[in-house]
């Protein structure tokens, strides 16, 4: 493992919970805002370390990643969405057992940004509430729950061989093959050009 074994939570770890760690599991399990509103944490550029605190419409990104199999958000620059992301997709792989979560950026530097603060917020959770990784390294994070989140830029063959539960795309000029259900015509589109295309046929979810 390329990491400080004192950061992470070893596979497998015997340990004892308290009846109260369980109460928190539990609800971390249930409800990915619990997670992410008393677990998660961020780096902020001048003040450090801090607590995750979401906005209105971050809340409603997380309603929307959870309740739909489809998403597709548009919004502008520095507003915290690949925050939210992480912690969601941290949540995931840790609650949802034996799931494979690819982040996709058309940049190299856009998925490994997103992959430093999984690290950042996994490192900072209890041992109580966090799965055991069997690697880690600044690609790809697995766990002992047999999930994982893989980060790749995109090419022709990003995700090849994988059986996908989550694909998160980064960047509107990330480029996704998509195939029309009637017609099982597949074409190459830009994410802004999907947004848009969804968008007019009233099917955005928001």
């Amino acid at each position: 493992m390329a990491a400080d074994n004192s950061l992470i939570k070893t596979a497998h770890k015997k340990q004892v919970f308290t009846e109260q760690d369980l109460i928190e599991f539990a609800k971390c399990l249930e409800d990915p805002h619990y997670f992410l509103d008393n677990y998660f944490h961020i780096q902020h550029p001048t003040k450090g370390k801090m607590s995750y605190t979401a906005f209105e419409y971050q809340k409603r990104l997380i309603d929307s990643y959870h309740d739909n199999r489809f998403n597709v958000n548009m919004l502008p620059r520095q507003t915290g969405k690949t925050t939210t992301a992480a912690g969601y997709l941290l949540w995931y792989a840790m609650f949802i057992d034996n799931s494979t979560i690819l982040v996709a950026a058309h940049k190299h530097t856009g998925a490994m940004e997103i992959m430093s603060r999984i690290r950042y917020a996994y490192e900072l959770c209890p041992d109580s509430i966090r799965a055991g990784v069997t690697s880690y390294n600044k690609q790809s994070i697995e766990f002992d729950n047999g999930s994982r989140i893989v980060a790749q830029t995109t090419t022709p063959t990003t995700g090849r061989g994988m059986s996908l539960s989550l694909l998160y795309c980064l960047d509107g000029d990330t480029t996704v093959r998509i195939r029309n259900k009637n017609t099982l015509v597949e074409e190459d589109i830009s994410l802004v050009d999907l947004y848009s295309r969804t968008y007019n046929a009233n099917q955005i979810i928001t």
